[in-house]
């Protein structure tokens, strides 16, 4: 996935501001959104971002234990 690609506009929030949220220590799709903005504007992305968290803390945590590409 392209890191750098938009994930919500209203806040001009990327999938790279949502890992830097998560590698800091967010594991909530709420907590994401709290630190980035990600789904406060309109709302349209609220729903995805409970996905786009849960897969990117089971990335952090396979690379944390070695298991990434396993």
């Amino acid at each position: 996935m392209k890191m750098s690609k938009k994930f919500c506009n209203c806040r001009d929030v990327t999938y790279a501001d949502i890992m830097k949220a998560i590698r800091g220590g967010a594991t909530t799709a709420d907590e994401v959104s709290r630190v980035t903005g990600a789904g406060t504007g309109c709302g349209r992305c609220r729903e995805a971002l409970d996905y786009v968290v849960r897969d990117f803390l089971q990335e952090v945590r396979a690379e944390s234990e070695g298991t990434l590409g396993i």
